[in-house]
């Protein structure tokens, strides 16, 4: 009982003031759950990415802080990473993560694998999601197994059944 309570503590949370910015702009971070007395780090894009902000405490173990994107970071999706580490510089926590897009100049986001402006998607390389209505041979190959898992089964059935169907044992005479 002691480990499903266990699995039900959670760690902290991080919420950011918007998830679409742009490379320069502010951005606002809260979060709760975090140690009040050990110094935390808002880091770019990785573990040892540039530091956005350092904070030497976290008074209540209430994150409330701000970081400015990095000047000339491209559109795209980006980490942001806040980690805690105690006076010996060991983590204290594991990290938070949280996701957001940088977005262009127009304010868009880009297209996953596409150059920032792009928005054609006949450009697209094979085997991404297109409008297409054949069957793919992986599909037949799935629901060939499937049909032969289900004639297994009965087949199995079959034979178990069989096997029962003989005649009841005669009941032993009384001797008087």
């Amino acid at each position: 009982m002691a480990a499903a309570a266990f699995a039900c503590v959670s760690g902290p949370v991080v919420n950011l003031s918007t998830i679409n910015a742009k490379a320069g702009q502010e951005v606002g971070i809260t979060g709760t759950g975090f140690q009040a007395t050990n110094a935390a780090q808002i880091r770019w894009n990785a573990l040892d990415g540039p530091v956005l902000t350092t904070l030497a405490s976290v008074p209540g173990g209430n994150l409330d802080a701000k970081f400015t994107v990095p000047d000339g970071t491209k559109a795209g999706s980006y980490v942001v990473i806040i980690s805690q580490t105690k006076s010996d510089g060991s983590l204290s926590l594991s990290p938070i993560r949280a996701v957001m897009n940088v977005t262009g100049d127009a304010g868009t986001n880009p297209v996953l694998g596409a150059p920032a402006a792009s928005t054609d998607s006949a450009a697209r390389a094979d085997g991404l999601a297109r409008s297409d209505d054949s069957i793919s041979t992986g599909t037949l190959a799935l629901v060939a197994l499937g049909v032969g898992g289900v004639g297994m089964f009965l087949a199995g059935m079959a034979a178990l059944f069989a096997g029962r169907r003989g005649s009841a044992p005669e009941a032993a005479k009384a001797r008087s």
